[in-house]
């Protein structure tokens, strides 16, 4: 038999970024870098995107004071895109825009950086995408995040499920594992090897959190992150 080869192809497609300021207008030719995501957002409203699946924080419109259900992010203005006073990152495949304060005076946006600093959530923030990297800004937003809804899941209780855990004991209280209980227990020592379902809160959700909080800590401003949540 003749084994045939399929020729290997690398694609690689670059990411295609802009940036633009809240409350401002923008060229509508300007935004054909970014064709797709333009029309997942244009003449949307917040309430319309966030119905269609766009991560909004507050997670509630109604917890800002600035923003309404009938705002939205881009607005067609005849041969111009205007933008609200929303701020933040929005993805969709390899297209990025970024909603900068107007107040910045280049890339690096200092003023949502002293807002989020300071008060751990003001800013309007949306975000359409999944495939987030280390050397996205958004990284580094989410720390912020999470304190937020950390502090939102715990007003419902430290979540627990149903975990199995094996023993090799001699108060057998589940099912017992053959496969181990010989290889552990040959010869017979007294004791059963078994497993039980427990319900407890040891379980891979909750050590997560106790990672990314362990993380956060790490950071020059981990503590003043976490000080809302550190009861």
């Amino acid at each position: 038999m003749k084994s045939s080869k399929l020729p290997l192809k690398l694609v690689y497609q670059m990411t295609m970024t802009m940036i633009v300021k809240d409350n401002t207008e923008t060229s509508k030719a300007k935004f054909d870098i970014i064709p797709n995501l333009t029309r997942q957002i244009a003449d949307k409203t917040i309430e319309q995107l966030e119905k269609e699946g766009v991560f909004v924080f507050p997670n509630r419109i109604r917890e800002s004071d600035d923003i309404t259900d009938d705002q939205m992010v881009l607005q067609s203005v005849n041969e111009l895109y205007k933008t609200s006073n929303v701020m933040g990152f929005l993805g969709m495949g390899h297209e990025r825009l970024t909603i900068q304060s107007r107040f910045s005076i280049d890339e690096q946006d200092y003023f949502l950086q002293y807002m989020l600093e300071s008060v751990l959530g003001t800013p309007n923030i949306l975000k359409l995408e999944t495939d987030m990297n280390r050397d996205n800004r958004l990284y580094n937003l989410l720390l912020f995040i999470f304190p937020y809804y950390l502090k939102t899941a715990l007003r419902k209780g430290i979540f627990k499920t149903y975990i199995r855990y094996n023993y090799n004991d001699c108060n057998v209280k589940g099912t017992i594992d053959i496969a181990a209980h010989i290889k552990k227990n040959t010869p017979f020592t007294g004791t059963i090897a078994y497993s039980q379902r427990e319900f407890s809160f040891d379980n891979p959700l909750m050590e997560l959190i106790r990672h990314a909080i362990e993380f956060i800590k790490t950071k020059p401003y981990g503590n003043q992150i976490l000080g809302k949540v550190r009861d």
